[in-house]
């Protein structure tokens, strides 16, 4: 894959080279890397790769920042040779890096994250699957899930293989495991964005075999060997909502990031199950109860996404 200036420069300021962030450097936050180009591209420089090859006292100048602030970002851009070989490594299990200045970043994401789009993330798989319509669920790892919610998951996952969505999920222990059982049993494809561990998932058995059979795409904004953190999740729930048609939740303990995916509108069809008391509080801030989910509630629900896709488009349209 041919990177440009300013992916490769993304990469630079962004990607952590260790999975425990042993850096000279701490590589940049989505919003410091927000505020360092939009510094760039109202210099001469015009763009973020524009300030590769420049030295301390020209970062200073054209960014108008602080001899500590230049010198951070000059070590986190002098990082090639590490980037590399970190790369080359990457590739030798199959994953990938993405830029938002590539051609296969989905512009979805973009569109309902905004600002808070994540510049770079690690990809497992085809990146055209983002692109694809696809049904999302959440749910905190290692909670049991009672007999209702299976047959929810159940649901939902047959539903999504006979129209055609994907299906979105987190990957670890709990509601996304379950839906992983589902997904093996038919034929559905399955997005799976991780909040640490992309290398120790891609690993498992059952993920090879979707892998294999083409029904697998994997991504994630952490490095691949990085561990699971709530931090983490806050910024996985944050894409995979992003990314999703429709995202339900069927248990959370508020500290997920799903109120923040509701105030700032990443997803037009948040819905949280009815009996869970962690999402009360979800849905008194706008997501969608709802209780046993069954073929019927689904199609009238997708009925919904249709119409409100098709308003939208017509707003553009006009």
């Amino acid at each position: 894959m041919n990177y440009s200036s300013d992916s490769y420069a993304a990469m630079l300021l962004c990607l952590a080279l260790s999975p425990n962030r042993e850096e000279y450097a701490r590589p940049l936050s989505t919003s410091e890397y927000r505020d360092v180009c939009q510094r760039a591209k109202e210099s001469s420089a015009r763009h973020i790769g524009g300030l590769m090859n420049v030295d301390i006292s020209g970062l200073m100048q054209l960014l108008s920042m602080s001899e500590e602030e230049a010198y951070r970002i000059f070590i986190l851009l002098s990082r090639s040779v590490q980037l590399s070989y970190a790369m080359e490594g990457f590739l030798a299990r199959g994953i990938r890096i993405i830029t938002e200045f590539d051609a296969e970043y989905p512009r979805r994401l973009t569109k309902r994250a905004g600002c808070d789009a994540p510049p770079v993330f690690y990809l497992y798989g085809d990146a055209q699957a983002l692109n694809a319509p696809a049904i999302g669920i959440l749910g905190m790892s290692g909670v049991k899930t009672s007999p209702e919610v299976r047959a929810s998951i159940s649901a939902i996952a047959a539903f999504a293989e006979k129209a055609g969505y994907r299906i979105l999920a987190g990957g670890e222990l709990g509601v996304s495991r379950v839906m992983e059982g589902y997904v093996l049993e038919g034929k559905c494809p399955l997005t799976c964005a991780m909040a640490g561990g992309l290398s120790d998932y891609i690993e498992r058995k059952e993920a090879g075999k979707l892998f294999s059979e083409g029904r697998l795409t994997a991504i994630s904004s952490e490095h691949p060997d990085a561990l699971f953190t709530v931090p983490h999740a806050i910024a996985r729930n944050r894409l995979l909502i992003s990314l999703a048609e429709a995202v339900f939740i069927f248990n959370t303990d508020g500290k997920r990031g799903e109120s923040d995916a509701l105030r700032h509108h990443r997803c037009d069809w948040i819905y949280a199950w009815n009996g869970d008391k962690g999402n009360h509080s979800l849905i008194n801030k706008g997501a969608i109860g709802f209780g046993q989910i069954t073929r019927k509630s689904l199609e009238d629900m997708t009925d919904l996404w249709r119409q409100s896709r098709s308003e939208q488009l017509s707003m553009f349209d006009a």
